[in-house]
Order: C-alpha cells, then sequence, then structure tokens
C-alpha cells in the first residue's frame, strides 16, 4: 500500500510560526498555491482518496486537492490534530521560553511531552495509529493521501517510516511537503521511553 502524508496547506499562522494545535484559520492564497505545487507528487502517488479530519484547514485543503486529482475525500474523526491546549498560538521560542523542559523534551522523548490543558502525545499517537491501522486496512493496495495537522503529520510519520520519534518536533515544524510512503508496515505506537 501506498500513503501520502499531506500536510494542511499554509495560513497566517505557519508564516508567522505559530503552533495550530486545534484552532480554525483559512488557507491563505499562497497556502492554496502550495497545495496545487503538490498535485505532481500526488498525481504520481497514485492517490484514489483523501482523508482528512473535520477541521476547517485540513478539510479545504484536502477538497482543493481532490478536486484537482478528480478523486473523493473522507473526513475521520482520529485525523484530528493534537490539542496542544494553552501551547496554541504561541512561537517556538515563546514554547522554549515558557515551557523550557517540556520543549526539551520534545526533541529528546517527545512522548513524554503533555501540554498543560492538552492531549499527551503518547496519547495522541496512539489514537493515530489505530486510526492508521484501519485506513492500512479497509484500503488494501490503493494509494490514499491523508491530509494531517502539523503534529499529527510528524507522529504519522514517524509511525510508517520508521523515523526515529526524536525527529518528530523537527518534522512537525517543516512540515510543508507531501511525503510518500511505500508499503508501510502496520504502525504500532511507540513505547513512551
Amino acid at each position: 500500500m501506498r500513503i501520502a502524508l499531506i500536510p494542511c496547506g499554509g495560513t497566517e499562522w505557519h508564516t508567522e510560526s505559530r503552533l495550530l494545535g486545534r484552532v480554525e484559520v483559512p488557507l491563505t492564497p499562497e497556502g492554496e498555491a502550495q497545495c496545487l505545487r503538490w498535485l505532481g507528487a500526488l498525481r504520481a502517488a497514485g492517490v484514489k482518496r483523501i482523508l482528512h479530519a473535520q477541521d476547517e484547514l485540513t478539510t479545504a485543503t484536502a477538497e482543493l486537492l481532490a478536486r484537482q486529482l478528480a478523486v473523493p475525500t473522507k473526513e475521520v474523526d482520529e485525523l484530528v490534530e493534537v490539542d496542544l491546549g494553552l501551547w496554541t498560538g504561541l512561537t517556538e521560542q515563546q514554547l522554549k521560553t515558557r515551557f523550557a523542559s517540556a520543549h526539551r523534551e520534545l526533541s529528546e522523548a517527545p512522548l513524554h511531552v503533555s501540554p498543560p490543558d492538552g492531549e499527551s502525545l503518547q496519547a495522541a499517537t496512539d489514537r493515530l495509529c489505530g486510526c492508521l491501522r484501519k485506513v492500512i486496512r479497509k484500503n488494501g493496495k490503493a494509494a490514499v493521501g491523508v491530509v494531517l495537522r502539523p503534529l499529527t503529520f510528524a507522529l504519522a510519520r514517524c509511525a510508517l517510516a520508521g523515523t526515529a520519534l526524536t525527529e518528530m518536533w523537527a518534522t512537525a515544524l517543516h512540515a510543508d511537503n507531501p511525503v510518500v510512503i511505500d508499503g508501510p508496515q502496520t504502525p504500532e505506537p511507540p513505547a513512551a521511553g
């Protein structure tokens, strides 16, 4: 099976380097143009369907791409972004200043991190891996696109591509192009270690 992990298109918050969390923000015209630049890679990957969470941003990204690719979309609740709680809207520098030990853990042992009033990264990883197992089982050999916000994009990439979890935070901060993964193994949540 082939899965194309597709980051959500750009927003004003992306431009300002703010953590999105689950806040509703629209695609910018630049974000729409960014999505259109991905079409060649998604066509080459053979994407036949695009899955996304129910929020405005991933829905807009999925629908824009699906119209161009002439494929259907489907909302999947479990693809929702990690709830960043009080971190939502912060820049990385603000996070580093206000939550120094948690910021350090994001690079060293991310599954130990739980944003204040948010969702633990371990719980988000468990939810996402369960969802990806269903996607793999239900879609057989058909190539599927999955539109994700930054942290779920990074967690999915780590789970499907076998990328070290210590790369998760850097991947989330630079999730600006689709990643096509061929023949992914069944994702299992990594141990918190």
